[in-house]
């Protein structure tokens, strides 16, 4: 098993902090993929560096006006993922709100994260809280 899986992981987030996507090449392959599940205009597949970016910043911006509280789980790792789960609650002050569990899977291949993938407890959950948040109609 590999740590440095981990270490990989802690240093995407340092990195994401700069905002320097030259950088985050040190730990994300360029044709990395994001996978987000749901009906709403944060699902789908994000492909390359910058659309992964672009989703961490978007997520950001919603769970900044949630008030977000978000407790680590457990994490489990091998030679080539990391499984990270975690109970999420938000305190909006709109009332849309959310306590859901989440797990992340993470993929790397020769040292550098390949993929990432969010697993949903309850995805209608997920759904209406992100289409309240995002203020666009629910989609059946």
């Amino acid at each position: 098993m590999k740590q440095s899986n981990l270490d990989t992981i802690d240093r995407f987030f340092e990195l994401y902090g700069l905002g320097d996507l030259e950088a985050l090449e040190e730990v994300m392959a360029r044709n990395v993929s994001w996978y987000f599940p749901g009906h709403h205009p944060l699902a789908g597949t994000k492909s390359g560096i910058k659309e992964v970016v672009d989703f961490f910043d978007e997520m950001g911006a919603v769970m900044a006006r949630s008030d977000i509280r978000v407790e680590k789980l457990a994490t489990g790792f091998s030679d080539e993922y990391v499984v990270e789960s975690q109970h999420m609650i938000t305190n909006r002050e709109d009332g849309n709100n959310l306590d859901h569990y989440w797990s992340v899977l993470w993929t790397f291949k020769d040292g550098k994260i390949v993929e990432g993938r969010h697993l949903a407890s309850d995805q209608h959950a997920a759904d209406t809280f992100f289409c309240k948040a995002l203020m666009i109609p629910e989609e059946d």
